[in-house]
């Protein structure tokens, strides 16, 4: 790697197309992706786990060109660490920088609520409200165990609670925050975006096309759900060295097993959603500003500059929960 090599993670979050930001940066030539998109490789860091040896790191990448500017991994799992798993990127990787795709709360936790579906972790007939009541149950400290990761959708778009430690440890410069509504529908525009923001030059990508990847798409036979599952992640790398194969792939298993996965979602979980968001939402649309960071228009729709003053959302306190 060349003396200008910085090390690039979109840390987070779930189910806000950081597969497909990753698939896009990926094709510009001065970028290395990692192997596989979601290293996993600082998550025991966010559960107060050591790493691994950096050797298990450096492997990811080591088919890169050695002349590659950026090297880029994107584990959006990460993101929920805070300081913890900052720290620890900021010890083991080349001038940092971490990128958060944030997608509206309460479509992010029910996208993720549905996504726990198809990948067979929680029951498929599972009402979301019975949902949320589970997570409830669990309690505040719950998510310090890996194990509990899939009743994470309502934490999951707190995202005022593990932002500060990022912030407080890479610095507000080395932080780039995506609004997902954008990024949706202005995917050449934003992927260039970042492209400049970690000083690469945009022309330089190939010609434009949609990314987007990782759509939450339902199954008709759990059986063959399983098995498709488990024959993709074991053969991530080689779909990441060969993309169309991949889409091929994927759209023949899509017309033999997919079907619609439309969730029904009462209005009162809808609105239940919307008022456990209201608070941390207003100290995010304060710490965004206060740090001169992007504010997502649907969070600038919501939090209106004059509304979030006196929140103290830019304070660290409470930034190293992992959520």
């Amino acid at each position: 790697m060349s003396d200008q090599r910085r090390d690039a993670v979109i840390a987070g979050v779930n189910k806000a197309g950081t597969t497909s930001l990753f698939v896009a940066l990926s094709e510009h030539p001065g970028i290395a992706p990692s192997a596989v998109k979601e290293t996993r490789y600082f998550l025991p860091a966010r559960y107060g786990q050591a790493l691994e040896p950096v050797s298990v790191w450096n492997e990811y990448f080591a088919a890169a060109p050695v002349d590659a500017a950026v090297r880029l991994e994107g584990t959006p799992s990460h993101g929920y660490g805070g300081v913890r798993v900052a720290t620890a990127m900021q010890r083991v990787l080349e001038d940092p920088h971490a990128i958060f795709v944030l997608r509206e709360p309460v479509s992010r936790a029910i996208s993720f609520f549905t996504y726990q579906k198809v990948r067979l972790r929680i029951p498929a007939e599972q009402p979301i409200a019975e949902y949320l009541a589970h997570a409830d149950a669990l309690g505040p400290d719950a998510f310090s165990d890996p194990a509990n990761e899939p009743w994470f959708a309502v934490g999951g778009g707190c995202y005022a609670d593990f932002l500060p430690g990022w912030i407080d440890t890479l610095g507000a410069d080395r932080i780039l925050v995506v609004d997902f509504d954008r990024w949706v529908t202005e995917q050449d525009v934003v992927r260039d975006e970042v492209a400049a923001w970690l000083g690469l030059d945009p022309s330089a990508f190939p010609v434009a096309h949609d990314a987007s990847e990782n759509r939450t798409t339902g199954y008709k036979s759990a059986g063959l759900q399983k098995f498709a599952l488990a024959g993709n992640d074991r053969l991530e790398r080689m779909f990441r060295r060969h993309p169309a194969w991949k889409r091929r792939l994927r759209s023949l298993y899509y017309r033999v097993n997919g079907r619609s996965m439309a969730e029904e979602i009462p209005d009162s979980v809808a609105d239940d959603l919307a008022r456990r968001f209201t608070e941390p939402n207003t100290r995010l649309a304060a710490l965004l500003r206060a740090h001169e960071l992007t504010v997502p228009a649907w969070l600038s729709a919501q939090v209106p500059a004059a509304t979030d003053s006196g929140s103290g959302a830019g304070s660290s306190s409470g930034s190293d929960s992992a959520g």
